[in-house]
């Protein structure tokens, strides 16, 4: 799947899209930045099959309002 670029209070941003044995992987990369917020869809759960691509969109865009506020971790 392509990846998705949009924009959160100023800052561009830009998903990219993984399929899993188990579903979804999406990773969140801000631009300008050297991490990325990682969130897993399982199959069935947390988005509509029947248009996936767009409820991976939203749940990713929403989670940035959410997620946008944390500072990154290390591992």
């Amino acid at each position: 799947m392509d990846p998705h670029e949009f924009e959160h209070d100023g800052t561009r941003f830009e998903v990219r899209f993984e399929r899993v044995a188990e579903g979804w992987i999406c990773r969140i990369h801000r631009e300008g930045g050297d991490t990325a917020h990682v969130m897993a869809f399982p199959d069935a759960i947390g988005f509509d099959p029947s248009d996936v691509r767009q409820s991976l969109i939203a749940g990713c865009e929403a989670a940035v309002a959410v997620l946008d506020q944390a500072p990154p971790t290390r591992h």
